[in-house]
């Protein structure tokens, strides 16, 4: 059986659980059970639409050193061979500990320090592999490294082209801390510019924003609100353009093969958004947190990339090149045959 350690709340992005579901996804479709470990009841709707089974440990999810000796009682209680973490909060005494009991992956997004773990995932397309093999030496860890890795949902690995009007997605991620979504359709609703532009939003479980979304679609029959979406693909494949924060969902973004202008508004974004931008896959804006007029330089580039089919064959072309949507798949295959 393979485990997942992760969390999703007002403070943790959902970004983390939806990698672990597509992860499970890839697992259960090889055969193998999976079993999520919660420190809280929040997001589980996810996992119970997967169908998912789930402990809630009723623990401080910032304190996953508290949780140790339930943990190793959980793990042995239901015969895990693999248990996949997936947080910011776990230490290296946690991840130790748990590796004596259970071999660990640890999904490592910073690549920084060695760990004590039976594998790493780090899946950066633009990832120092050199360093890894430099902090891991001879170690025995598993190296799981690069762009081939990047864990998405089995609706990113395949499909087909469909027509693309002039709509534009907005997606935020679990939250939308800076409002950038309820400030840039105030900035673009009603100009000449934007007549013939509609709006698809997907409004965040944890958005708090999301009364103040509703009062704007209520007066713009040019916005259109998503909660609970199950196919996101199918909105990456027939709107236009996207606007995203940074997160999985770039990639995702990526293999669907929609121009995008991303941005950022927290520290653990930062680093993948700008990268983007300076690869020349994505349009990056910048800064929500630092830049007051990010919403103004946002609807630029998405006018840019509507109106100029040249610009958007070169973006959506360097796209599919970065991302092709096996990611989980070869993850589940690692896990399996391990």
């Amino acid at each position: 059986m393979i485990g997942f350690r992760v969390d999703a709340n007002e403070e943790v992005a959902t970004g983390h659980l939806m990698r672990c579901i597509a992860i499970a996804c890839a697992c259960e479709k090889k055969g193998e059970d999976v079993l999520f470990f919660l420190a809280e009841n929040k997001e589980t709707r996810r996992l119970d639409a997967q169908g998912f089974p789930y402990v809630i440990l009723g623990t401080d999810w910032r304190d996953m050193e508290g949780e140790t000796e339930r943990m190793r009682s959980l793990l042995k209680e239901h015969s895990i061979d693999w248990l996949v973490v997936d947080s910011y909060q776990a230490t290296k005494k946690y991840l130790s500990f748990l590796n004596q009991s259970v071999r660990v992956l640890y999904v490592d997004d910073y690549g920084k320090e060695r760990y004590d773990v039976s594998a790493v995932l780090h899946y950066n397309p633009w990832a120092d592999e050199k360093a890894f093999f430099e902090i891991y030496g001879e170690s025995g860890t598993a190296l799981l490294l690069g762009g081939k890795y990047i864990p998405l949902r089995e609706e990113f690995s395949h499909g087909t082209e469909l027509p693309r009007g002039r709509d534009v997605l907005i997606t935020t991620g679990g939250t939308d801390s800076c409002n950038v979504a309820g400030r840039m359709l105030t900035e673009c609703v009603g100009r000449p510019q934007w007549e013939s532009v509609c709006f698809h939003v997907i409004v965040g479980s944890m958005n708090s924003h999301w009364e103040a979304l509703q009062e704007l679609a209520h007066r713009h029959t040019c916005i259109h609100l998503h909660r609970d979406v199950t196919n996101m693909s199918d909105y990456m494949r027939t709107c236009k353009v996207a606007v995203s924060a940074g997160g999985t969902t770039l990639y995702e973004l990526c293999a669907c093969g929609i121009p995008t202008v991303c941005f950022s508004f927290a520290d653990n974004q930062k680093m993948g958004t700008e990268a983007m931008g300076k690869k020349g896959v994505m349009i990056y804006a910048g800064d929500a947190r630092t830049d007051e007029q990010i919403c103004e330089k946002i609807g630029g580039e998405v006018l840019h990339l509507l109106d100029h089919q040249q610009k958007w064959d070169f973006y959506c072309t360097k796209m599919k090149q970065l991302v092709d949507g096996r990611g989980s798949e070869r993850i589940a295959a690692f896990l399996e045959q391990s």
